[in-house]
């Protein structure tokens, strides 16, 4: 097993690469380009690849331990957006028992296994991948070498947010670009760690919660693993 964080700061993955290193390969993808070699369009997600170095099943969620927020009683009189933002996140389909099973039986199983996919059943179920999406992976790769190489910090904040709303314009289901930019913003000076609520901001158009119910709500929110 190798897992890979997708962050432009490697500093903000470290605990997790740390807590990582004794067990498995771990890493850090800093300009995202395991969104293009797989199709990861969220996190977590994954791919199974066989030891001939096939891909037997393409980017899909791929939690293993169902959330604590699932089962979390929403407290009365949190403020509107929190409680939606909850109750969105309890609709996000819960398949970690599923899919933790049916990677122990490929473990178990090899190419026998009935999770083990075909070429074509690979191709079929994979995330698509016509020119907006590839221009929006060079648009979100091109503000992320501004970001680091432009000359001034204002230069680069401002030649990265100008390709990122590009990106997440042509490309709306990819929320690893979208949260990315949006904790950048968000996130206070000096915090310890990211914020997760990612709300509205002045500097993108889309938000977590508001980008969530556009799309079709929390029950739309991952690419649901086909068991």
């Amino acid at each position: 097993m190798v897992t890979v964080a997708l962050d432009i700061e490697p500093a903000h993955a470290h605990q997790w690469i740390d807590a990582a290193m004794l067990t498995h390969p771990s890493l850090i993808d800093t300009t995202h380009v395991t969104d293009e070699l797989f199709g990861f369009v969220n996190i977590p997600m994954a791919v199974w690849i066989d030891e001939q170095g096939s891909i037997v099943r393409p980017a899909e969620s791929a939690s293993i331990e169902s959330s604590p927020l699932r089962d979390m009683e929403i407290p009365a009189g949190l403020p509107e957006r929190l409680d939606r933002m909850f109750r969105e996140i309890k609709k996000i389909p819960d398949c970690a028992a599923d899919y933790r099973a049916a990677i122990e039986d490929w473990v178990a199983n090899g190419a026998d296994s009935r999770f083990s996919l075909d070429p074509d059943e690979v191709i079929a179920r994979s995330q698509p991948r016509g020119l907006d999406e590839s221009r929006a992976a060079a648009c979100f790769e091109l503000g992320e070498h501004l970001r680091r190489t432009a000359p001034t910090e204002v230069e680069r904040g401002a030649a990265a947010v100008m390709w990122w709303r590009e990106a997440h314009r042509l490309h709306p289901a990819n929320w690893t670009y979208k949260r990315q930019a949006w904790t950048l913003v968000t996130t206070p000076a000096g915090a310890s760690e990211n914020d997760l609520m990612q709300g509205p901001n002045d500097v993108y158009v889309g938000n977590w919660l508001d980008d969530v119910i556009a799309g079709g709500g929390g029950g739309a929110y991952t690419v649901t693993p086909q068991l």
